[in-house]
């Protein structure tokens, strides 16, 4: 699977006009090496882990391999709810020893996981969370861990419902809680930075994915169909 990045030596050559070049994605976020001009990179990405997991889904897709882009979607979908459980609690000023504490005991657990942001959720907003629904989540368990290989229809399908779960509760929690949004977003950049050591030069990019938690969605989100469209994924 492959990244979008731009070398900042080659941005600030061309009057701060850089040009795309590819890599292949890295855990960490962390690309080191050099660009195609030979300039010594070293870029940390602010993606977020469920922002990533959402493009290599839709990579998936273009390339054929619909089970993988199954099973991407639905990472995407619980890491998602992580960084909505973060979100929240951060919001509700609980203390972040003992958060980190507690999700050390539900960190290999994704139903737990999913127990736990569901009922943050109601007690938040007094109401349930968009899920996945009944036949989406049939088709996510038959896929992993029944072996099924699901048509390309049903991955695009599952698919639209991970976007509408996730750009739904992005979209409540930067209405509600944007400042704990922004505040989790740097923790995550911090991180990043601090693996970088005392390394220069180097920069930090926001890659152009279809899920970005800093795009103001108060006014809306666009339809998935337009996404495949861009992406030129038709259905």
């Amino acid at each position: 699977m492959k990244i979008s990045l731009i070398c900042p030596q080659c941005a600030s050559a061309a009057d701060g006009v850089g040009t795309w070049f590819v890599e292949t994605i890295r855990d960490d976020g962390l690309y080191t090496g050099k660009c195609p001009n030979g300039h010594d990179l070293l870029i940390a990405t602010q993606t977020l882990r469920h922002e990533m997991l959402f493009e290599i889904a839709l990579n998936g897709i273009r390339d054929g391999y619909y089970r993988e882009a199954v099973l991407s979607f639905a990472g995407s979908v619980e890491r998602y709810f992580e960084f909505a459980i973060r979100v929240i609690s951060r919001g509700r000023a609980a203390d972040t020893g003992l958060f980190a504490k507690a999700w050390k005991d539900v960190a290999k657990q994704s139903e737990r996981q999913f127990g736990a942001f569901l009922f943050l959720y109601l007690t938040e907003y007094r109401c349930e969370p968009k899920m996945l629904g009944q036949k989406m989540t049939e088709l996510r368990n038959n896929v992993a861990r029944k072996g099924q290989i699901p048509e390309r229809a049903e991955a695009l399908l599952f698919g639209e419902s991970a976007y509408e779960v996730i750009q739904s509760g992005i979209r409540q929690l930067r209405d509600t809680h944007l400042e704990s949004v922004n505040a989790i977003l740097c923790e995550e950049t911090a991180v990043k930075a601090e693996k970088m050591g005392t390394k220069y030069p180097r920069s930090f990019q926001v890659t152009p994915t279809v899920l970005n938690v800093i795009e103001d969605t108060a006014s809306g989100y666009k339809p998935f169909n337009q996404i495949l469209k861009e992406r030129g994924l038709c259905r």
